[in-house]
């Protein structure tokens, strides 16, 4: 269960290239390739294991001026997903 004091990090086995309107990101063994689109990409390299849950949202707002509301929703489905495929770990 994700907390607003989490601080997501991006897994240690991942390569990313940043193609600008995709994100892509390649496994360590070259099994898996996920392609972020340009909301999952921010919300990716946000993950640095310094910033909250909270400040990963409140960033989110300023860059794509959405509500409240919305950029947690977002984020949380998002970080779900990266949880689930390993992309991420919560700390």
């Amino acid at each position: 269960m994700q907390e607003q004091t989490d601080r997501p990090r991006a897994g240690d086995l991942l390569t990313g290239r940043d193609l600008k309107d995709e994100y892509v990101l390649l496994g360590h063994t070259g099994d898996r390739l996920h392609v972020l689109n340009d909301t999952a990409r921010e919300i990716f390299l946000l993950c640095d294991g310094r910033r909250t849950i909270r400040e990963i949202v409140r960033a989110m707002i300023e860059r794509f001026e959405v509500t409240e509301e919305q950029a947690t929703e977002d984020v949380r489905a998002t970080l779900s997903e990266f949880v689930a495929l390993g992309i991420v770990t919560l700390n």
